[in-house]
């Protein structure tokens, strides 16, 4: 063959026919151009408030580091005049109440043209550090305005782009559920004890990460999901982003322009930034209070900067873009008569003992606080709270009891579920605390490259939804598996449901 006949051919097949093939797929809806926009937008109240996430009431006494409500804008451009767009929220609070998503896609009516409101979706970061969401909140009024400006910003914000995605590994959490050799099991148990016998459930390091670049190569933002709640400073008396504000302010400091950061939190619900098992003997950072908020900080800062060079080596400018939203129904977790009936007697046992005035400090609820307050003084580390106290326990009873009674009014939990396709990435969202269990479930069967599981998501937070080992059992089960909106059965039927989406989306290769 003649050299010039042989630059011919190999100009064809390398420059040629992949320019063709893409406008092929790109016709046919598959590949197709993105638009990304970025906002993000201060939360954080003005004055004190009342930090949510725990049984008693803790008001805050400075800005430990500023709240953020952050939002991605993506949509879809293609040839045949197909679309498919997205707005992810993350927020900086414990979880979403009195129906704040719909709400806020209610004001957002009219003001963002062309866009589908229901593929939006919120999701929170759980800090214990932020305010209350609910209808009754004083500052509801604020964090829907600014919700609505980020959403509106994000959207009008949109220009071409590409996305990356890349897997890293740092330790953020840990399974926070202590077993005992009595079939027991305590959130944040001792380990000290000569009975302890292990951790109930499995731990997850992955960090998986979703690039964002504008035609130049410049990052615009990153979104992050990691399977710990942002829980270090879940007890104190400050307003915290928690470790999402180290990893804000090392994105300010290292990279030029205002790069975002969207943060979610995977499949978590038994799960803590503290290591139970060493007990603190490691010198590890105080992972109670703001050591450990920079240690993690500084954990997820390493791995940006080590993935980053091969993400900025592999952008993508067309990538398949797909979002489903589907509304399904779980079956709800039943009790049986035996457990109300002895949750009854507990019931019953603690509050006759309760004396007529109420604000006697011999009350089971003035003995829980003061009891706080004792810990508070002389424990080093928490949690400060005692869930096996009178009224921790009651508190807990008289929910399984009032459960049982209305559990054949309520035999399903609605849900609505989000699944996108970036590229060869996955989005699966679900409103629940969902026990880390269920997350391996979802990635272990998703024919996605990467499968970002987004917890406390979607609408109301949707409580604990444990596994049937957590509930399974002859001693205490520990507060977080003790009632549940949803159990075991639905929590397969959410895995189930959650899969065959994702899987859907890939149906066509």
């Amino acid at each position: 063959m003649k050299k010039g006949k042989f630059i011919i051919i190999l100009y064809i097949l390398c420059v040629v026919l992949p320019s063709v093939t893409t406008k092929i797929v790109a016709q046919n809806g598959y590949a197709q151009h993105i638009l990304i926009g970025w906002a993000s937008e201060n939360i954080t109240p003005d004055g004190s408030v009342s930090l949510q996430g725990q049984y008693y009431e803790r008001i805050s006494e400075y800005v430990q580091s500023p709240l953020d409500a952050t939002a991605l804008a993506m949509e879809s451009v293609c040839d045949s005049g197909n679309k498919e767009q997205a707005i992810m929220i993350s927020v900086d609070v414990v979880s979403f109440s009195d129906g704040l998503q719909d709400s806020l896609r209610k004001v957002l009516k009219g003001k963002m043209e062309g866009f589908d409101l229901n593929k939006l979706f919120l999701n929170a970061t759980h800090t214990h550090s932020s305010f209350d969401t609910g209808i009754e909140s004083k500052d509801r009024a604020m964090l829907l305005d600014k919700l609505c400006k980020v959403a509106v910003s994000a959207w009008e914000n949109r220009k071409p782009g590409g996305i990356s995605r890349e897997l890293r590994y740092a330790v953020v959490g840990h399974n926070r559920r202590v077993e005992y050799a009595d079939g027991s099991t305590e959130m944040y148990g001792s380990t000290g004890r000569e009975d302890f016998i292990g951790l109930e459930g499995p731990e997850d390091s992955g960090v998986d990460m979703l690039f964002c670049w504008d035609m130049d190569k410049k990052l615009t933002g990153i979104v992050m999901n990691v399977a710990c709640p942002a829980q270090v400073t879940e007890s104190k008396y400050y307003v915290s982003a928690d470790y999402w504000s180290e990893v804000r302010t090392y994105l300010n400091n290292t990279f030029p322009g205002n790069v975002h950061v969207l943060p979610q939190i995977s499949a978590a619900g038994d799960i803590s930034p503290r290591d139970l098992s060493r007990g603190y003997k490691a010198g590890e950072p105080d992972m109670w209070d703001v050591p450990g908020v920079v240690e993690i900080g500084k954990r997820l800062a390493h791995v940006i900067d080590e993935a980053y060079p091969d993400a900025r080596s592999n952008i993508q400018n067309q990538v398949v873009f797909k979002h489903v939203v589907k509304n399904i129904s779980l079956p709800t977790r039943k009790y049986s008569k035996e457990e109300y009936k002895k949750a009854l007697a507990i019931v019953k046992r603690i509050r006759s003992q309760e004396p007529d005035d109420p604000n006697s400090p011999e009350t089971a609820w003035n003995r829980f606080l003061k009891e706080i307050e004792e810990n508070e003084k002389v424990k080093v580390y928490g949690p400060w709270d005692n869930k096996l106290s009178d009224f921790g326990i009651v508190k807990k009873q008289e929910a399984l009891v009032q459960q049982y009674e209305e559990q054949e009014q309520h035999p399903f939990y609605p849900v609505e579920l989000h699944v996108l396709r970036i590229g060869e990435v996955a989005f699966a969202t679900n409103p629940f605390e969902l026990y880390m269990d269920y997350g391996f479930r979802m990635t272990g069967r998703s024919k996605a490259r990467q499968t970002f599981i987004v917890q406390l998501s979607g609408g109301d937070g949707a409580g604990y939804l444990p596994t049937k080992r957590a509930i399974t059992g002859e001693g205490y089960r520990g507060y977080s598996a003790m009632v549940n909106k949803v159990g075991p059965a639905g929590g397969q039927v959410l895995v189930d449901e959650t899969v065959n989406l994702i899987n859907s989306l890939w149906e066509t290769e």
